[in-house]
């Protein structure tokens, strides 16, 4: 039997009906519905995955009350694939819709996550459950993975996942990482560096200028220093369709009234890393250039958890697009494989697996907003694509 539209709906209304809002991304209307984090989808995930015949289910905490889970069914071969699927969401706070509802109507599963990744998930729970009761099993052995932190936090779930591959020396064949792509498999999207810098100065009056140093007027020259950077990276050739590596100051602070010399101020800077570049050796020409550029003392801290050897900073995910699993997706799909402007947990999977890319249903464009949905014809279409390539004739 072919699974249905309703069943597809029906399981990913299931789990966008228990929050899991990021703990970075927390709120009232977010509280006033439950615990904060993952604990509870996963706890969920994991009772569904037993009963759907795993050979195998992990709940492994990443943080506390933040379980990844790994549930691994055993294929024809020992093949070994990954679908890799975020738990988290983002904020409710400024939602127009009732954020847990989970309601379907004729086209869409409504509710926060329903898009941004739910979707994925409901849809692998439901092929599985149709195989269970049809008898069927995939032809690779398939490890599905609900990673938390991927909203905001520094991709902890997925960096914890990947110590786990290599604590049990396991050999990925092919990974999936979920999230929107219009059903179009992403084969490379830039990573990234982010610091904060702060400028110390003095305070005074500002009747008396002198008396003080001007820790906004400093950081003025860090800025311009940082513009000047980003107009080097632009002359510099692109070695791949990702294009050139891009800076950009997001943040800005400091003062404490109209009439008072300011002792701090602090910016953010983020920098998208490409192919071809060390994103550790990003990291620390960022703190360089604040420290040539400002006439006063400066701090640099990172944004983003350090790596397990101690660095900072995503290397680039990038892969040719002429790989079996692009190929396979793509022509499940019929799309065009392509690259991605944002950001994801294969920025924590360099290397793992022979072939990565990212994949899913729906637009990013419609993630994060004030409403959220997700198409229940895409859902029907995502099941093909992973009957394609799980199940190939």
């Amino acid at each position: 039997m072919v699974v249905t539209a309703e069943q597809l709906a029906g399981c990913v209304a299931e789990l966008v009906r228990i929050p899991s809002v990021n703990p970075l991304h927390r709120g009232p209307i977010a509280e006033s519905a439950g615990p904060i984090g993952e604990a509870a989808i996963a706890g969920r995930l994991a009772e569904r995955l037993s009963s759907l015949g795993a050979d195998d289910v992990v709940l492994d905490d990443v943080d506390e009350g933040r379980p990844n889970v790994y549930a691994r069914f055993d294929g024809r071969t020992d093949r070994l694939v990954v679908l890799d699927v975020h738990t988290d969401t983002v904020t409710v706070e400024h939602m127009t819709d009732p954020p847990f509802d989970g309601r379907i109507d004729d086209e869409f599963v409504w509710g926060r996550g329903a898009l941004d990744t739910k979707a994925s998930l409901g849809v692998i729970l439901a092929l599985l459950e149709q195989w269970r009761a049809d008898g069927r099993t995939a032809e690779p052995t398939l490890l599905v993975v609900g990673s938390v932190c991927e909203e905001a936090g520094g991709l902890l779930g997925a960096g914890r996942f990947r110590d786990w591959v290599h604590e049990r020396g396991h050999r990925i064949d092919q990974l999936v990482v979920a999230e929107p792509t219009e059903l179009a498999p992403i084969h490379g999207h830039k990573g990234g560096v982010s610091i904060e810098v702060t400028v110390h100065g003095k305070a005074a009056h500002s009747a008396l200028p002198d008396l003080g140093a001007n820790a906004i007027e400093a950081m003025a020259h860090v800025i311009a220093a940082y513009e000047a950077e980003h107009r080097r990276l632009q002359t510099i050739e692109p070695t791949t369709e990702l294009g050139t590596s891009t800076l950009s100051v997001t943040e800005i602070s400091g003062g404490t009234g109209g009439n008072v010399i300011p002792a701090e101020c602090r910016i953010t800077i983020g920098q998208r890393v490409v192919p071809g570049q060390v994103a550790h050796e990003c990291h620390e020409r960022l703190i360089e250039i604040a420290h040539e550029a400002s006439p006063l003392p400066v701090t640099c801290r990172s944004l983003l958890p350090a790596q397990p050897d101690g660095t900072f900073g995503s290397e680039a995910f990038y892969q040719p697009p002429d790989g079996d699993l692009v190929r396979t997706l793509a022509g499940a799909a019929g799309t065009t494989p392509t690259v991605a402007p944002f950001g994801t947990n294969a920025l924590r999977y360099g290397g793992l697996a022979r072939e990565l890319c990212v994949f899913g249903p729906g637009r990013i464009d419609d993630a994060h907003q004030a409403t959220e949905r997700v198409a229940i014809a895409d859902l029907v279409r995502l099941a093909s694509c992973y009957e394609a390539w799980l199940t190939p004739t």
